[in-house]
C-alpha cells in the first residue's frame, strides 16, 4: 500500500512516500531547508523509489493549524492528487502530528501550540489521541488545559513561554525542543490517521478557529 504523506505547517513542505510503515523518500532529506513545489518533490520521489503515480493508494495530509497559504495550498494538492486516483486523503492535524512525535518520545501528554494573529494561538493537548484544540491566549487556555496533569511535554512555538507562566509552576514540564512534528511519521505511524477518510464529494479541510 503506497502511500504518500504531505506536511504543510512546518516551515516549508515536506513529502514523504513510503510503504507498510517503511519510509522509501523523505523530501527534507533530499531537498534540506530548500523550498520546492509538491508536484516536483512528488515526482522526484517517486522516480527515486521506481514507483508510478497509479500505485498510490492513500495520501495522508498535515491540515495545520499553521501558515495559512501554505496548509490550504498542501491540502488542495492532496485532494486534487486523490480525485485524480480515485482514493481517499486521511487529514490528521499538526497537533496529532507533533503529539505523536513528543509523546513517543516522552512518554507524557503534550501540549501544542500554533502561533496565530493578535496575539492568540492554536493550543493542543494530545495524550495517546488528541484531546482539545483550542484556540485564543495560551495565559488562559493552557492552565485550563493541564489542571488535571502533573507533569507534561511542551512542543511547537510557545514552549519556552508555557515553562515561564507563573500559574504553572507547580507542574513539572519538559521542553521537547520540538516544533514540528516529524513528516516521517504520516508513513511510520500512519495507521494511527486512518479514522477520518476523506474522498470526493468530501474533501479535507484546514484547521481554523472556525472549525474547532
Amino acid at each position: 500500500m503506497l502511500t504518500v504523506g504531505i506536511s504543510t505547517s512546518s516551515g516549508q513542505f515536506a513529502l514523504v512516500i513510503g510503504k507498510n510503515g517503511n519510509v522509501f523518500f523523505d523530501s527534507s532529506e533530499e531537498y534540506g531547508d530548500d523550498d520546492h513545489e509538491l508536484n516536483e518533490m512528488l515526482s522526484a520521489g517517486l522516480e527515486s523509489c521506481n514507483q508510478k503515480v497509479k500505485e498510490i493508494t492513500r495520501i495522508v495530509v498535515d491540515i495545520g493549524p499553521g501558515g495559512t497559504s501554505r496548509v490550504r495550498t498542501g491540502i488542495s494538492f492532496a485532494n486534487a492528487l486523490a480525485y485524480s486516483l480515485g482514493i481517499f486523503v486521511y487529514p490528521v492535524s499538526s497537533m496529532e502530528l507533533a503529539g505523536v512525535d513528543a509523546g513517543s518520545k516522552y512518554g507524557l501528554p503534550v501540549i501544542y501550540s500554533v502561533k496565530s494573529i493578535k496575539g492568540n494561538a492554536y493550543i493542543g493537548l494530545y495524550h495517546h489521541q488528541l484531546r482539545s484544540i483550542q484556540f485564543g491566549d495560551i495565559h488562559d487556555i493552557v492552565p485550563s488545559l493541564v489542571s488535571d496533569i502533573d507533569e507534561f511535554v511542551v512542543a511547537g512555538f510557545h514552549q519556552e513561554a508555557i515553562m515561564g507562566l507563573a500559574s504553572l509552576k507547580n507542574k513539572r514540564i519538559i521542553n521537547s525542543l520540538i516544533s514540528y512534528g516529524d513528516a516521517k511519521l504520516l508513513i511510520e505511524k500512519s495507521d494511527l490517521f486512518m479514522e477520518k477518510p476523506c474522498g470526493f464529494p468530501v474533501y479535507a479541510q484546514p484547521v481554523t478557529e472556525k472549525t474547532i
